[in-house]
């Protein structure tokens, strides 16, 4: 059996992020009402792979501000704050345009991917890589960094278990 030539996950991440658009192996699938949808792999990815990136508006941290004080807080939760070159930033993907990335959910236990910043002509992207294989059917996960998010809460979990 011949073995897949392995493309540079860094050239990969830049070919996605200056066309735009996600890569064939990932799916979007419902969970369930409290989690709402999820990305999910439909093709092997080996650890070191790229995924796909958190595509969205790149604003200033103003704009962002600005933004935050007007969005619903259920929109809120697709701005990623971060710094970049010495300046903070944010790329709001609260518009629902199709991509993946704006879909992967937290998992701060067992992730199996994390986000890195790459630049793409003088831009920054966030783009998520896989930290360890991940087969097809399976969750992509990364680690949102926050320790207070209300679905962390161990009261909260247990009341959604409570719930059918």
């Amino acid at each position: 059996m011949q073995r897949r030539r392995r493309i540079n996950p860094t050239d990969d991440a830049n070919i996605f992020a200056h066309t735009g658009r996600d890569k064939l192996g990932l799916d979007i699938n419902y969970i369930n009402a409290f989690k709402g949808g999820g990305i999910f792999t439909s093709a092997l990815f080996e650890k070191g792979d790229f995924l796909c990136e958190y595509r969205g508006d790149l604003i200033s941290n103003e704009e962002c501000e600005r933004r935050q004080r007007i969005y619903h807080d259920t929109l809120k939760v697709f701005m990623f704050e971060f710094r970049f070159s010495g300046k903070l930033w944010c790329v709001d993907a609260a518009k629902e345009d199709g991509s993946f990335g704006r879909l992967v959910n937290d998992d701060h236990i067992s992730p199996n991917a994390k986000m890195k910043y790459l630049t793409v002509q003088g831009k920054p992207h966030l783009c998520f890589f896989a930290i360890r294989d991940i087969v097809p059917g399976e969750e992509m996960t990364y680690n949102y960094g926050y320790s207070d998010l209300l679905w962390r809460s161990k009261v909260i979990f247990y009341f959604v278990m409570l719930i059918p």
